[in-house]
This record gives structure tokens, C-alpha cells and sequence, in this order.
């Protein structure tokens, strides 16, 4: 019997377990090649191999032509054209493989819808093929995956080299194997994660994994490194994954290796819907870097920004001010500065702050605590490249059609100033926290904010609170309605007639709702997640769920519904796809349960 898992997600990948009878191996995971001629290395906890032995393996039952007896885990006989035949050849051999499937199928990306409902292990026809162009290879992973689904792990043979296996999981592979391993060590190429060289152009062996320190030059030694090699990225890539880091792994592999920057170009500009409802709504540090202009959670960022989130209803001044390293930026002294600034101009509630900044765009100062404004790293120069003053341009110029503002004030660097074409007042003269510029940004902004009628701050702290219920679920005034605020910011609580709704929490900037917040959350018809009829008291398992809102993604507050009775408010661990698709795996974790 194969089964498979997931646990943990982050950005288009997943950490899971792939059950082979009683043997359980971790995803993404190396299926290492082991026969009479080929020892597998020692730590190898799987093998693919035809051969009998005390280690658990995955075999094959040979091809359409040389059919082979099956025995224990086997790829059943396969029919494979080569991926650059017509359609027809490969709809007339995917349907025999359809028949031949068990547990494990072969698959083809040109006839994808034709999978054997019992199939738990697709193995992806001609993968080596199709990874040898960039686009096409993009193109079929993708179009496979939504057919596979989630519930289902994703083999590529013939792939497994080390700079590939940060890139292939990104790209929701689950299995590679050890193949190309061997395949380069018979040709003396030397593999690493910046790729592969002759071992006779190595003076010195860049090395000390226990094959290295032999000092030793032969096939066995070359094999040996070449699976350390490929052992030790993909426990990196495991790690990222958990730790919430993988992208930034990809970018680093991809930044040396044109041919993996054109797969993660393509992922990006192609394929955001793809990638978009896989990323979680909350995630690890973000090392900033140009690919991170088109990463889809920033993207996401960003387009909440422009299509959910609405400037506060007493905001009257636009401040657009300058990012800064530290985060969230209230914490940071610029921001404290400029914070003084506005508080003694006398009706700080007019005035609606406002950072540019890449790869984000623009962060409103209620946003600043939301994943990922609060958690991204760019190296800072005072210099845009092309990219990203376009973004900023077109970002700014839809933001200020949609909110509209009696002044915009730019306390803005020349750096970035000079490239924004906007009617504004600028108030920065070569450094916004010089003392110079500080003075005339407190002049215009008490000139100004006195024109307007003082807002209060409990009308400011739920602007605030709006701001941030917009972003976070689409519409605010259902979980509003009727509320007071009470606390410090950030911890800032929503009340209603003595009954708590939810709270500003600033480890993750959003609100977390209680079962009266649940209630109200449906009443905005978005992020629910139905069950059968049983009380959640702990975690609520993809079993049983019967259906949920395709909205929702990996992160996301949501209420728990049986019928229309609220069960529960919890947060969702997998997107509302995959909680509809699973019957393994923790769907939502609950807070409170009524």
C-alpha cells in the first residue's frame, strides 16, 4: 500500500510523508539506485532498485514490449513516446498506462487528465526531456500538478542533481532519484550545489564530506560525494521548507544557473494563480533580490493593496515616507522620528502614513506588522533600478485613483522623489531625518492638519482596524459593526457589548478572531470551512471536512461551520482546495471551539 502525507508547506512546496507498506519516507525525498554493479550509499533509506534484498524499494515491472512480474512496490509496465511526438501517441499510451496503474502510474504532461483514481504516486513520463527546456517544462508541471492534485506525490526520474532539488520541490516535486548521480560520476563530473566540473580540473577537492577526506580519485569516490552532495542540499531544502525559507533558497540557486533563473522567470510571470494560492499568508525572512520583485506573495501584497485595503476614512494627507532596515518601521529611529513629527502636528488623525518602498510598493503604517512587510531584508543603495521604479510608478499612480486625498506630502530621498511624477509637496531636502527637512515636514504638516476637524483616537484606532480587516478578509464592517476598541497598539482589542471579537496580534498582524469574531466572519460569506457534524476540540483533519472556501490559504483566520452553527475559529494549515481534495493531514488549527 503507498500513501502519501503532506505536513508542512511553504511557498509552492510541502514536507510529507510517502508510505511504502511499513516503510516511511520523507518528501521531497531521493530514491536511490542500487543493483549488482551500483552500492547505494550508506545512508540511503530507499532504494530503486530490481533487486531482493532487507531494504525497501521501489521497482519496476518493465515496458509495454518487455513486461517483468510484479513484486512488492512497482512501476507497472509503461508505454512512453518521447515528449516531442504528436498528442495522439501519447493519449493511446497514457490510456494503457491508465490500465496497467495500481498504486504507482506512469503519467504523461501531453494527456494528463488520464490518471487511475487509485494512483498515489505519479511518475512523470520523459521528465529529463521536458526539463531541458525551461517553458515546456514549466508549462507540463504545472498543467500535471492541478490534475495530480494534492493528495497525490509527483516523481520526476531521471532528475536529482544537486543545484536542481531546491528548484524541482518549488516546482511540486515530491520524488527525484539518483540516477544522474551516477550518470555524471561515470563521466568524472565533480557535483555541487553550483553545479557540475571535471574532477581533473579540481587542484584541490572543495570538499570534506566522508568520501572527500579519503583523498582518494576513482568512480566510487566521485559517486559517493555525488550522493553526499545531493543528501545534504536536500536537507537543506527540507529545512527551508519548514523553516519558511525556500524561496529565498530557490533564488539563491537560481541567481548562479541561467537555466534554473529562466524556470523560476517563468514560474513567476506565467503561473502567479499557480503559485499564489499555494503560498501561505504568513512566512519566514525574505532576503530581497530581483527576483523577488515578482515573487507571488509580494505580488499578492501588493494586490491587496490596491483591490481590498482603502485608505482611512479621516485620513485627509497622504505622507509617503521612506522605508527603513529595520522592521516592522515604527520601531526603527527614522520612523520614531517621523512618528514625533506627526503626533505634534497637532491632528495626527488626518494624516495617513504611507512607506514606498521595494519590493512592496507601498506599506501603509497599518499594514506594517502584515507578512511580508514586517519581514523582508534589501540591500539599501538609494538606487531603483528600472523594474522597480515602473512598479512603483503604476502601483502609486492605481493606489491614488482609488484613494483620494485633498494633499500628498513626499518626505521622500532624491533617489526616489526624482523618478515619482506626482502633485505633491515635497518636504525632504537630501535626507529625510536631517534636521532641516524634520522642520518643514512639521511646519507643512501643522499648517495643514489644523484646516480639518480633530479626530479622535478611537476613531483613528479603527481605521486602524479597519485597514487591516480589509486586507486581511475583503470586508471589515460585519466584524466592526457595533465595536469598540480598547488596549495599546499594537494590541488592540475589538469588543462588543462587553464580549471580545478579536485581536491585533503583532507576530502575525493580523486579528485573531474568537467565536463571536467566527459569527460575524460569516456574515462576509468568505473564509469558512464546513465539517461534519462533531466538535473540534483540537486540530479539525481534511477527513473531516466536506467542503471550504477556495479563498483561503495556508495562514488564514477562518470559522469552522457545521451547517450554519459555528463549531470553531481556528487557522488554516493548508488552502481551501486542499482541505475540499484530502482525506489526510490537518486542515485547520483550532483556537477556540464552542
Amino acid at each position: 500500500m503507498v500513501e502519501f502525507e503532506a505536513q508542512r508547506r511553504d511557498a509552492t512546496a510541502r514536507t510529507g510523508t510517502l508510505r511504502f507498506e511499513q516503510t516511511a519516507l520523507l518528501t521531497p525525498a531521493i530514491l536511490w539506485y542500487a543493483s549488482e554493479r551500483i552500492s547505494p550509499p550508506p545512508f540511503a533509506d530507499f532504494y530503486l532498485s530490481q533487486e531482493e534484498g532487507r531494504y525497501p524499494r521501489l521497482g519496476h515491472a518493465g515496458r509495454y514490449f518487455f513486461p517483468l512480474s510484479r513484486r512488492g512496490s512497482t512501476i507497472p509496465p509503461t508505454l512512453v513516446y518521447p515528449a516531442a511526438l504528436p498528442d495522439g501517441f501519447h493519449q493511446m499510451a497514457a490510456a494503457w498506462n491508465q490500465e496497467q496503474a495500481d498504486e504507482v502510474q506512469v503519467v504523461s504532461a501531453s494527456a494528463p487528465d488520464r490518471i487511475a483514481p487509485q494512483a498515489t504516486l505519479c511518475v512523470l513520463a520523459n521528465a529529463r526531456e521536458l526539463f531541458a527546456h525551461p517553458r515546456i517544462f514549466v508549462d507540463a508541471i504545472t498543467r500535471m500538478r492541478e490534475v495530480v492534485g494534492y493528495q497525490r506525490a509527483l516523481y520526476t526520474p531521471g532528475l536529482g542533481l544537486p543545484e536542481h532539488l531546491a528548484v524541482l520541490a518549488y516546482c511540486t516535486v515530491d520524488v527525484m532519484d539518483s540516477l544522474s548521480l551516477i550518470e555524471h560520476a561515470r563521466r568524472g563530473q565533480f557535483l555541487s550545489v553550483e553545479g557540475s566540473t571535471g574532477a581533473e580540473e579540481l587542484p584541490e577537492v572543495p570538499c570534506f564530506c566522508p568520501a572527500c577526506q579519503r583523498q582518494e580519485r576513482s568512480f566510487s569516490w566521485l559517486l559517493s560525494h555525488n550522493c553526499h552532495a545531493a543528501a545534504a542540499e536536500l536537507r537543506l531544502v527540507r529545512n527551508a521548507v519548514v523553516r519558511q525559507e525556500l524561496r529565498n533558497l530557490v533564488e539563491t540557486r537560481a541567481a548562479g544557473n541561467p537555466h534554473l533563473a529562466s524556470i523560476v522567470r517563468l514560474m513567476d510571470n506565467q503561473h502567479y494563480d499557480f503559485q499564489e494560492k499555494r503560498y501561505p499568508v504568513t512566512g519566514g525572512p525574505i532576503e530581497a533580490s530581483p527576483y523577488t520583485l515578482t515573487r507571488p506573495d509580494v505580488e499578492r501584497f501588493r494586490q491587496r493593496v490596491l483591490d481590498r485595503y482603502g485608505r482611512p476614512s479621516s485620513a485627509r494627507i497622504l505622507l509617503l515616507l521612506p522605508c527603513s532596515a529595520r522592521k516592522p518601521y515604527s520601531f526603527s529611529p527614522s520612523h520614531r522620528r517621523f512618528r514625533e513629527v506627526v503626533q505634534a502636528c497637532g491632528n495626527p488623525g488626518v494624516v495617513h502614513e504611507v512607506m514606498v518602498t521595494s519590493p512592496l510598493g507601498l506599506v501603509p503604517r497599518e499594514l506594517e506588522m502584515v507578512y511580508p512587510a514586517a519581514h523582508y531584508d534589501i540591500s539599501v543603495t538609494g538606487e531603483w533600478s528600472r523594474d522597480e521604479q515602473v512598479m512603483l510608478c503604476a502601483l502609486l499612480h492605481r493606489y491614488l485613483q482609488d484613494n483620494r486625498y485633498d494633499l500628498v506630502i513626499q518626505h521622500l530621498p532624491p533617489g526616489i522623489a526624482g523618478f515619482l511624477d506626482l502633485d505633491a509637496v515635497s518636504t525632504c531636502r537630501d535626507h529625510p531625518t536631517e534636521p532641516e527637512s524634520l522642520e518643514r515636514l512639521a511646519s507643512v504638516l501643522k499648517a495643514e492638519s489644523g484646516a480639518y476637524p480633530p479626530v479622535t483616537n478611537h476613531a483613528r484606532r479603527l481605521d486602524i482596524l479597519h485597514g487591516v480587516l480589509r486586507y486581511q478578509f475583503g470586508r471589515a464592517e460585519p466584524l466592526l459593526e457595533g465595536c469598540t476598541v480598547r488596549g495599546r497598539y499594537p494590541g488592540y482589542k475589538i469588543m462588543a457589548g462587553g464580549h471580545q471579537v478579536g485581536m491585533l496580534v503583532e507576530e502575525r498582524g493580523l486579528v485573531s478572531l474568537t467565536l463571536e469574531g467566527g459569527r460575524r466572519l460569516v456574515a462576509t460569506g468568505r473564509y469558512w470551512v464546513t465539517i461534519d457534524d462533531f466538535v473540534p476540540r483540537g486540530s479539525v483533519f481534511a477527513v473531516g471536512v466536506r467542503d471550504a472556501d477556495p479563498a483561503i490559504r495556508a495562514g488564514d483566520e477562518v470559522v469552522v461551520l457545521h451547517g450554519t452553527e459555528v463549531r470553531a475559529v481556528g487557522v488554516a494549515t493548508m488552502n481551501g482546495e486542499e482541505m475540499a481534495e484530502s482525506r489526510r493531514g490537518e486542515a485547520v488549527a483550532t483556537r477556540h471551539h464552542c
